[in-house]
């Protein structure tokens, strides 16, 4: 089966949606509120990852930084 020209282009984008679904309710929900403030030690820590993913686009560095903020945040708040 052949797949039209626009149809490929957009799955291209299908993972990244995915896994946006899938992470930014974890960020941004706390108890089911959205929580938008400094005291949402998830949402710090995803930012942190975020920077580092962006920066150095390595997956273990990224892992590893923001499983280290959110203990980091966590035990500041």
């Amino acid at each position: 089966m052949q797949l039209p020209e626009f149809l490929k282009s957009a799955l291209r984008y299908v993972p990244a949606a995915v896994l946006t679904a899938i992470w930014a309710p974890e960020l941004l929900l706390q108890k089911g509120v959205l929580a938008l403030a400094l005291e949402n030690e998830r949402l710090l820590a995803g930012m942190v990852a975020i920077a580092v993913a962006w920066r150095f686009r390595l997956t273990l560095g990224t892992i590893t930084a923001g499983l280290v903020a959110l203990h980091f945040f966590d035990w500041l708040f």
